[in-house]
């Protein structure tokens, strides 16, 4: 296959996928839930397929929307049943209350109070005690709701004093 079919099946390619994952409503990649980060790799080896010419570029427009369609279709059932919402997203989990580790929740998320020291510094937090709660959220991020005695005093706060 010479080097102009290539560049114009990736030309193709690139701007159907660009097209129909804009229609779709694909969110920022650090966000991407699971389901969402499986659709990405089979799009790549699709687009990979269709590079090289191992499918038509008809094929690969079909397999693409229909992959698209069976993510809408999973969004659309997250959307309206609660329970599969938290079987495609996953849930929010607390792995230090008022100071206090739950080794059991670091090791259903695969973390070591290494791990957990290290997104706490990452969130300015050095002292676990004025941690209320530390949640592994649902897309691996850490939330920190520190004790209200711990958090920084606000222009609202030095308006109530006397």
């Amino acid at each position: 296959m010479s080097l102009g079919r290539i560049a114009v099946r990736a030309a193709v390619a690139y701007l159907y996928l660009l097209i129909t994952t804009r229609m779709s409503g694909k969110s920022v990649v650090g966000q991407a839930t699971p389901f969402e980060f499986l659709v990405a790799l089979i799009l790549g080896d699709l687009i990979d397929d269709a590079l090289w010419a191992e499918v038509s570029m008809a094929k690969f427009g079909a397999a693409v929307s229909s992959i698209l369609v069976c993510d809408a279709l999973v969004k659309l059932g997250a959307f309206r049943s609660r329970a599969f919402f938290h079987l495609v997203n996953g849930r929010s989990h607390v792995l230090l209350r008022d100071g206090r580790v739950d080794r059991d929740q670091l090791r259903s998320q695969q973390l070591s109070e290494a791990d957990l020291a290290h997104l706490l510094r990452q969130k300015g937090v050095t002292d676990w005690n004025d941690v209320h709660l530390a949640l592994i959220e649902r897309g691996h991020d850490l939330s920190v709701i520190k004790r209200p005695n711990a958090q920084p005093a606000t222009k609202e706060d030095r308006e109530r004093t006397p």
